[in-house]
């Protein structure tokens, strides 16, 4: 059974279309569809610098992948405006006219159902630019990328463009077509040709519609692509038409939509507050800044709003302030996970931080935040997460350190968030008071 091709548009909406994208940064993949339209004629004359940088630096390089796996396709409904063509991988040099006729075609289809909308066309194609091709193709250049034919194509290279089913005007001058780049490599001494040859996939530059309307004439391309049904969009006066029961269906829609809208606000509000609650798990097994800020997320709920950092960011993770303990103005954190076992050196930088503030004649209380063994589950190695050698103990106890494991925060969190009533002033004091391990609960 023949795959269906997945079909995207640029610059228009359109419901048969996979995806429709609009001109704006930054763009998906291209090579994720198997033929893209891109509608020139929707691109604004005035870029601004974020659209001139996503058009030559994203939608340029994805087309170009495209066209390099031989097998994907890409429409370009032009311009007449040569300056908005200049951002694709391969373009036409094109030469402005009075307009002429369209003359003779043998495109395939749907191009042959798009081309009887098209009743003349104002330029010519006199050349290409493919210099952004050879850029990235040819060995020689300093920016070249490397493909299975780059090698012998170190000896010898040659790009040029060839056409298929040209479209041209009554004056027989070509107007669109089927384009492919070929690059010719390496050299067979044996029978005076070239090694080999590369074909891209197809790039199809089409003249714009004159009959209808530039999205009426791309639709005929996808529905014909997606195998919907083969007709345009519909003219503007065709909405005025009356049909009974259409308005009472039209406002149950309205009112579907709305209730849609409703639900997913709801949906995006409770996701929101659950990620907010899936964060404290974080305090069982992350380390560095994510167990920080889960740290920083706990202690708010726990009260401590003030939380925050009062000097460089390489320095203490948090400050807190004591507002119900009169032995200490701060307690400064130094929050440290391992995979194995926390160690005396993190314990003598938490120290480190309280000496600061001491030379600041600012007392503060130490509070070395330790999530050890992180990647085993804490209900079975509780013991291994409180166990720490004794001369650690005795340092943290001469020191007036607040050795503090993060399963202790988070089983105050869990009792907070089950109503009990957790006051601040009861955390303050225990982490105050502690000596060594400290027991929240």
């Amino acid at each position: 059974m023949k795959k269906a091709k997945i079909i995207w548009v640029l610059g228009s909406e359109h419901l048969n279309a996979h995806k429709s994208i609009p001109w704006r940064p930054s763009f998906p993949n291209f090579s994720n569809c198997d033929v893209l339209i891109v509608n020139l004629q929707s691109l604004s004359e005035t870029l601004s610098g974020s659209m001139i940088g996503a058009l030559y630096n994203e939608a340029r390089r994805y087309i170009f992948d495209m066209l390099m796996t031989q097998e994907k396709e890409v429409i370009v409904i032009s311009s007449s405006n040569q300056h908005l063509l200049k951002w694709l991988p391969i373009y036409p040099i094109i030469k402005e006219i009075a307009p002429a006729k369209i003359g003779e075609y043998g495109a395939e289809p749907p191009i042959d159902e798009y081309l009887k909308t098209v009743e003349e066309c104002s330029y010519y194609i006199h050349s290409f630019d493919t210099s952004y091709v050879e850029d990235l193709t040819n060995p020689k250049s300093p920016i070249h990328e490397n493909y299975f034919f780059t090698s012998e194509a170190a000896d010898r290279y040659e790009l040029s463009v060839v056409i298929d089913n040209e479209v041209k005007n009554k004056a027989k001058q070509l107007i669109g077509g089927y384009f492919k780049f070929i690059i010719e490599y390496g050299w067979d001494y044996r029978i005076g040709n070239p090694e080999g040859a590369f074909v891209s996939g197809r790039i199809i530059f089409l003249p714009p519609p004159t009959r209808v309307s530039v999205e009426q004439a791309i639709d005929l391309i996808v529905n014909s692509l997606t195998g919907a049904e083969l007709i345009e969009s519909p003219p503007a006066w065709e909405s005025t038409i009356e049909l009974p029961g259409l308005e009472d269906i039209e406002n149950k829609i309205k009112e579907k939509e709305e209730e849609k809208t409703r639900i997913l606000e709801e949906i995006k509000t409770l996701s929101e507050k659950k990620n907010a609650l899936i964060r404290f798990r974080r305090l069982l097994w992350t380390k560095g800044r994510p167990l920080e800020n889960a740290v920083r997320d706990a202690f708010k709920l726990l009260g401590f709003h003030e939380i925050r950092k009062i000097r460089e960011e390489n320095l203490e993770d948090w400050v807190i302030e004591f507002k119900h303990v009169k032995d200490y103005e701060y307690g400064v954190f130094e929050v440290k996970g391992a995979d194995q076992r926390t160690s005396l050196a993190d314990l003598t930088q938490c120290n480190k931080w309280v000496e600061d503030y001491m030379l600041e004649n600012k007392k503060a209380k130490g509070i070395f935040v330790t999530n050890q063994y992180r990647l085993e589950n804490p209900s079975k190695n509780l013991k291994k997460r409180e166990e720490f050698p004794k001369n650690e103990i005795e340092y943290a106890i001469k020191r007036d350190i607040c050795i503090l494991p993060t399963h202790e925060i988070f089983n105050v969190v869990i009792a907070k968030l089950k109503g009990e009533k957790i006051m601040r002033e009861y955390i303050e004091e225990k982490i105050a008071n502690a000596k060594g391990i400290c027991k929240l609960l």
